[in-house]
């Protein structure tokens, strides 16, 4: 895969039920459902999936940085990267993901996630420059290019 394909990221951000703790939601994403979730991932061309935790204890490193931005306090945010909708359409059309989103429903309140849809740019991997030219310019497509995006013909399946 070259470094400038363009890669798109749907994330979703969480937050947990309220009686559940933070390491039994943990334990259940962790563990559980992205286990599950990665295999069915994989084998409908799925790139990359990766889950982002937050905490009580990050947030307070958050709060300690005194930065001047709000702090987002989500639980998760879980991640797909993918080059073609179509992969994403194929997960959420697979039984075993609508499957495996029903115990989802006794930890992560739905009512309040959130998505987004962006495309990736890469600057530094594994510690090294990228996408950078001898004269210090980017080799990133332009925006004209890069926004460019073929939608869906038919909308995701509902597997919440």
């Amino acid at each position: 895969m070259s470094e400038t394909q363009k890669v798109l990221r749907l994330a979703g951000s969480y937050y947990k039920l309220d009686h559940v703790s933070e390491e039994e939601f943990h334990n259940f994403i962790s563990r559980d459902h992205a286990v599950k979730a990665a295999k069915i991932h994989e084998r409908h061309g799925i790139l990359h999936y990766q889950l982002a935790f937050g905490s009580s204890q990050t947030r307070e490193l958050a709060k300690g940085l005194q930065l001047p931005w709000k702090i987002d306090n989500h639980d998760v945010t879980i991640e797909f990267y993918f080059t073609d909708v179509s992969a994403l359409l194929a997960v959420s059309a697979d039984q075993d993901f609508k499957d495996l989103h029903v115990d989802t429903e006794k930890f992560i309140r739905l009512d309040a996630t959130t998505i987004s849809v962006t495309w990736i740019e890469v600057y530094l991997k594994d510690g090294k420059i990228v996408n950078i030219d001898s004269e210090g310019k980017s080799l990133q497509p332009l925006f004209a290019e890069r926004s460019v995006i073929a939608l869906p013909d038919k909308p995701a399946d509902k597997y919440y």
